[in-house]
This record gives structure tokens, sequence and C-alpha cells, in this order.
């Protein structure tokens, strides 16, 4: 079932407010307005007004203990018929219904699933694209919702963080934040135009409740980088450094400063209290590469509160035809993943000391803002030790266990629904709570 969206553009957000769960003597809201109206026009539940007087409040308080006393069957039909998005409220309604989504799980706030473009043939495509159509794919359960956002029509992403998404036009050139889940939409800074390419933006800091027009953003390419952030009207340009052959692999925001490393492995920074100037060489080709015929550098901060270097390396893939350009296609061409080697750079000490386990938790990367996620018991395609790199050899998402001593055998592949040849990557997105 499609869950078409709205999107609201102007500055700072327009999003809706949509509060805390109804108290106990309300009736449900209006999320539930429609349970299968296709095979029974009876079937409609309509939300409640506010209540006026006695006997509305008595009338309310009787309807909601019928709702709170629905068979579970009938809990998990209007589970069925709810969108990828909506369904995340349902268990706010009250206990009874949260305990039948705990056992009809499609979505969870905070859980990790993937983005993907919907056509199965380069033959729909086009329309997806501008409907802006995508799937979402849970990897704890393997189901694959099909969901429409009108925010989305057009445009594609180029990253985000948690349920935060930075989209682009045909240009790719004009960025903007959208939530697809509140419809809440924040055109960015244009001055990015005269630069030909971004390979994507790096948000580092997203909007939430109670600051819904804070975000720290970086834009990456081969040779630039540039940052903006909630109240600013323009992107600030990074001065390069004085590095022979710059290419950038990856930047990251840190106490105040912006890290970036480069394909030599140099770390550079810059105080953003000096507007962008004075780029700072922390540590210099940090990261043996040698023996590795093809590698990325990815950036992520630590569980010690310090960078992690993740360095997936493997052989050379061949191109696919048809394909679009990953996001990572400034740093390397696209390659076959063969293990990981994981670094932790004390910024201050500047010093760099190998990492081989995350404990029980597992760490998700790609075109998005890194995250980790508790891991208590596998499920599905999510277990403890692991990195989750999508975006990797065009569009394979790869799962690299750490527990694992023999570092190139512990790769393999997440399955999941998409195209051979998407037009936009796959990347990690985590619904929030609406």
């Amino acid at each position: 079932m499609h869950c078409t969206m709205t999107c609201d553009c102007r500055p700072g957000g327009g999003q809706e407010s949509r509060g805390a769960p109804a108290p106990l003597r309300r009736r449900p809201t209006t999320f539930c307005r429609k349970i299968n109206e296709e095979e029974n026009h009876n079937a409609v539940v309509v939300g409640m007004e506010p209540n006026h007087g006695d006997s509305d409040h008595t009338a309310a308080t009787a309807d909601f203990i019928a709702w709170i006393d629905l068979p579970m069957d009938i809990c998990h039909m209007i589970l069925d018929h709810l969108g990828a998005f909506d369904i995340l409220s349902f268990p706010l309604v009250c206990r009874p219904w949260a305990n039948a989504y705990a056992k009809k799980r499609r979505l969870q706030p905070g859980a990790p699933t993937l983005l993907a473009s919907p056509s199965d043939d380069g033959c729909d495509m086009e329309d997806d694209y501008q409907r802006g159509l995508f799937f979402i794919n849970n990897i704890l359960s393997g189901e694959a919702l099909l969901v429409e956002v009108e925010g989305l029509r057009s445009g594609r992403w180029v990253g985000g963080k948690n349920e935060w998404l930075v989209t682009t036009g045909q240009d790719g050139r004009i960025f903007k934040l959208l939530n697809p889940i509140t419809r809440t939409c924040i055109p960015l800074p244009s001055n990015l135009q005269v630069y030909l390419s971004v390979d994507r933006v790096q948000l580092c800091r997203a909007p939430t409740r109670t600051e819904p027009g804070d975000y720290f953003a970086i834009a990456i390419s081969a040779s630039m980088l540039a940052y903006t952030a909630g109240g600013s009207c323009h992107w600030i340009i990074l001065e390069n450094p004085n590095e022979h052959e710059l290419r950038y692999s990856d930047a990251i925001m840190h106490r105040d400063k912006v890290i970036a490393i480069c394909r030599s492995g140099n770390i550079w920074s810059w105080d953003l209290y000096q507007g962008g100037g004075n780029p700072k060489l922390l540590l210099s080709s940090c990261v043996n590469s040698e023996g590795w015929r093809q590698y990325v550098f990815i950036l992520a901060p630590s569980i010690n509160n310090n960078i992690l270097i993740v360095s997936p390396f493997g052989d050379y893939a061949p191109i696919r035809w048809g394909s679009r350009n990953s996001c990572h296609s400034s740093s390397h061409m696209n390659f076959l993943v063969a293990g990981v080697v994981l670094h932790e750079v004390d910024i201050d000490a500047r010093s760099i000391a190998q990492v081989r386990d995350i404990g029980d938790r597992a760490l998700f990367l790609g075109p998005n803002y890194p995250f980790y996620v508790s891991v208590s018991a596998p499920s599905g395609d999510l277990k403890k030790n692991y990195v989750y790199i999508a975006d990797v050899s065009d569009d394979d998402v790869v799962a690299i266990n750490l527990n694992l001593e023999d570092l190139p055998r512990n790769v393999s592949l997440i399955n999941y629904s998409g195209p051979d040849n998407p037009y936009q990557v796959p990347m990690w997105f985590r619904p929030a709570s609406p």
C-alpha cells in the first residue's frame, strides 16, 4: 500500500505538531481513519472532536474502552492497512495496541532500515523518480515496504541522519532536508550552484522537536568541502590544505571542528571558529593501505567519543552498464569488499590504534551519518559486533563480521528489495516516533 505524503517547503520547517499519545479518555486519533475501505465501505473509524459536556465525555470514555478491547486479529487487520510511517503511531494509542504492534512489527522507531530505489527494471525508473517512490527494507524482519513521498518527487537522497534525508534535484547542486515521516522540508543554502559536483552531504546534526531549525551539514566532493548550519544563509567553503593530488574521502564534525580524511590517509582539521580557514594536519598517512588494491576511508564517531576510521578494502569490480555514481565516487571506484580494518584516532593525543571489537553493537555506514545500534540478541540480519556498509560495488550492501579472525572471509551480502541498477544509492534510515 502506498503512503502519499505532502511537503511544506519553507525555511525553518513547517513541521506539523504530532504531539504526545492521546490521553486515556480520548478516542484513537485519525491516523486510523480508514480500515479496509476497499472491501467494506462501512468499516470507517472517524476521529473524535473535542469533548463538550459530560455526556460527550462519558460517550468518549465508553468508546475508547471498546477500542482497547478490540480482538488481536482486528488490530492486525488495522496494521495491515496503515501506511509505512503511519504504523509508527499505532503503539502510542494504548497498551493493548502496543502489544498487538509488538507481535506484528513492520517498522520500529530507532531500528535500522535500508532505503532503496523501487524499480525492478529500467522501464519504470523515470516514473518512480518523478513520483518519489522508494523501498524501506526492514533488516530485522526482511519485509520491504513501498512508500511514496511527495517531497522526494523528481529528487534523490545524497545523505541523511536518523529519520532525516538530505535530498537534491536533477542538477545535484540545490539541497534540502526532508523528514518523510512528519513531511517537514527545510531548504539549505543555494550558493553551491557554482560547483560542478557535490558527491554527498554529511548531515552531522539533524533537527529535533525541541530545536526544529538546528542542523549542521558538510558538503563533500573530491576537491571541495563546505559546511552550513541552522540559521545560516550560505555554505562556507573550507580552505583546501596544501596536499599533492588532493582528494577527500570523507568528513565529519567533531568537537566544533570539521575533520576530513583524504585518499592519501592524511587527516586534516578546520576550527569552525576560524571560518573555514587554516587547515591543520593532525595525522599523516595514518592507515597503511599497502597491499590493498582498492579501498576507501570512512569516518565515524567511536564508542569512546573519538574518531573511528573504517577502511573497507577489496578488489576491483566491473562497473555495470547503466548504473549511477556511488556517493563515494570521489574517492574510489566500485570494488568487491573483502574485509574491513578499524582504527580509532585520539584527536587530542594525535594517536591511532587498531580496533577489533565494538562490543554488543552494530555499526551502520553509507551515505548516511554513521550510527550504532545495541544488539541484545540477533534478529534477522542484525548481529552484534558487525559493520554494515551501504553503497559499495555500485549497489551492494555488505555485513562484515568483526568476530572472525580471518578478515577476508568475514563479508556477506545483505539481500534487499531494489533493482540491479538503481537511480539512487541504498542508504540506512532510522525511523523515529511521530
